[in-house]
């Protein structure tokens, strides 16, 4: 994959983040707080409107009420089209982000939903408290012990019975399964995070090692010209 392929930028700007040193979550949060605008703007919606995901929605949704309904979770919300899209659907969502640029946006976009700051690995919420969660990308930048840890986090918020759906990257262009892509700048703004692709069987060994059972998966290319070029995964598993 090219480096304009991944990066779906404008014009250049001066703007940089200067985030070499930091942590990743200190460098994935810089990164969403200097985008947060133009992804609202020129990313969001088409996640919404892209037919195979809304029936993974549509199907997650129906797996929550069917399991006793009550409220779920948006982790790694970004500007909140996933919140509201589920809430048109009749959840009752908590976004949840670790960037203060996003949840603003989210505000912005859907003022009825609720939206939180907080990292997804210290959700601010009481175990057991949500019916399901939906994660979608949120461990995109994220090793194989992030995900564990944001894995084991998801198991303690969502209650025995309760459904998560999980969305990655599986593979692109000369980046198979377990590939890393260094990401240095994104809207023509200069950053420092790693995409992460993961296997299939991977993903769903890491979703079973923090106690949900698999219980689904879509497995889909590009659906046009538009989309970031990458083989993706919507997994959904029960927790036990």
């Amino acid at each position: 994959m090219s480096h304009t392929t991944i990066v779906e930028g404008v014009e250049d700007a001066d703007d940089e983040t200067h985030v070499s040193d930091w942590r990743n979550i200190d460098k994935v949060r810089t990164t969403y707080d200097v985008v947060a605008e133009m992804y609202s703007r020129d990313l969001a919606d088409d996640m919404v409107a892209r037919p195979l995901e809304r029936g993974m929605f549509q199907a997650f949704s129906e797996l929550v009420r069917g399991a006793g309904d009550g409220p779920i979770g948006d982790v790694g919300c970004g500007p909140g089209h996933v919140a509201k899209h589920l809430a048109s659907l009749g959840m009752s969502v908590t976004g949840v982000d670790v960037s203060a640029a996003m949840i603003a946006q989210a505000k912005l976009r859907f003022p009825e939903g609720k939206f939180q700051l907080a990292s997804m690995f210290e959700l601010p919420m009481t175990t057991g408290l949500w019916a399901g969660a939906i994660s979608l990308y949120a461990t995109l930048h994220c090793n194989a012990e992030e995900r564990a840890r944001a894995y084991r986090e998801l198991s303690r918020v969502v209650r025995p019975g309760g459904f998560v759906m999980h969305g990655f990257y599986v593979s692109a262009q000369d980046l198979p399964p377990g590939s890393i892509y260094h990401l240095d700048k994104w809207f023509g703004y200069k950053v420092d995070v790693d995409v992460h692709f993961i296997g299939i069987d991977d993903a769903a060994e890491e979703m079973t090692r923090a106690n949900f059972e698999v219980m689904a998966a879509l497995v889909r290319e590009p659906l046009n010209a538009n989309e970031l070029p990458t083989r993706r995964c919507y997994m959904i598993g029960k927790r036990r």
